[in-house]
């Protein structure tokens, strides 16, 4: 029993390097200052870590207790509800966007006529660069329900000039449309 208890100890210990070296490989090569993770299980954290330094150009390491912002967290859970009902067959990395919204089409820059939803979630579209801090459309312009606001802010997002850098398009409109 000690043996099998030692071996098992062992192998976790194994796992937990391998887990800090992979985390720390990811920070390093995106040149993250710092990167916490977790290993749990159903009901078990089973390894929990902070890798790197708590601000950048420093050397105060970065530590469990530090706060840190979470970022686009939303885009992590649209990608996942995405990817759940394409498991389920209700639709399919290539559905384009008008044919689930096809009254939104008339109104809207023909650039954006055959986006798809693998197109919306990659960053591989020609949309407009957006974030929370532009100025338009502005908050009085939107108005109504939820619902309603939702859908006058993805027609104004459809009816903006497209980008026309080619490549990867890092912004926050591909998203919206995809929610």
């Amino acid at each position: 029993l000690f043996s099998f208890i030692l071996c098992q100890l062992s192998s976790l210990a194994a796992a937990a390097q391998h887990f800090r070296q992979f985390a720390d490989s990811i920070r390093t090569a995106a040149r993250i200052p710092a990167l916490g993770y977790a290993v749990v299980s159903a009901d078990t954290v089973l390894e929990m870590e902070m890798l790197g330094t708590n601000k950048i150009n420093t050397t105060m390491p970065a530590t469990l207790q530090d706060n840190f912002r979470i970022g686009s967290n939303t885009k992590a859970i649209t990608c996942t509800i995405a990817a759940i009902l394409v498991r389920q067959g209700k639709l399919s990395w290539d559905t384009p966007f008008f044919s689930l919204f096809p009254s939104l089409k008339q109104k809207s820059n023909q650039a954006y006529h055959q986006l798809t939803l693998s197109e919306l979630l990659t960053f591989r579209n020609n949309l407009p660069k957006y974030t929370y801090t532009n100025a338009t459309p502005r908050i009085s312009d939107i108005t109504g329900d939820e619902t309603s606001q939702r859908r006058q802010f993805a027609e104004w997002l459809l009816q903006q000039p497209p980008v026309t850098d080619t490549g990867i398009n890092f912004s926050n409109s591909g998203y919206v449309l995809a929610g």
